[in-house]
């Protein structure tokens, strides 16, 4: 569908979904999401080693802030976290106040820490973790269960 539109098409097209006015790459973007994840639900149901695809969490990964700022859910308790990936390397800060927002970020000094594959992390704020598909995780100053 997008390759078919003119650049006018691609100027004008601005759909308003979930609170957000949209233009032609952040439609795409949330597609891709979309598609990406629900694949991996039908895929994993058949092969228990199913990942997201490689090319859909490189893209993916960068976009997370947005998903987070919709569906993260504030329990109360102000903190700070850095969070790495691996497989692509990227490096966040995800805060926890009235609202939860995760930013593209360096500054790991003195935070809590998770490291994970960006696959897994992909699927985790989507809301996809389970026993049966988590990682190792390396963390440090985080208590886990």
């Amino acid at each position: 569908m997008v390759e078919s539109l003119d650049p006018e098409q691609h100027e004008t097209l601005h759909p308003k979904l979930f609170g957000m006015e949209l233009d032609t790459t952040g439609l795409a973007r949330m597609r891709l999401g979309e598609h990406a994840v629900h694949t991996w639900d039908i895929a994993v149901v058949l092969d228990p080693a199913a990942t997201i695809a490689t090319d859909a969490v490189a893209l993916l990964v960068d976009t997370l802030g947005q998903v987070v700022a919709r569906s993260g859910k504030p329990e109360g308790k102000e903190r700070q976290v850095h969070v790495s990936t691996n497989n692509p390397e990227r490096h966040f800060t995800l805060e926890i106040g009235e609202s939860v927002t995760l930013t593209i970020s360096d500054r790991a000094e003195g935070l809590p820490k998770l490291r994970l594959p960006a696959e897994a992390f992909v699927r985790l704020v989507y809301g996809r973790p389970d026993p049966a598909h988590t990682p190792s995780v390396e963390t440090d100053g985080i208590q886990t269960r």
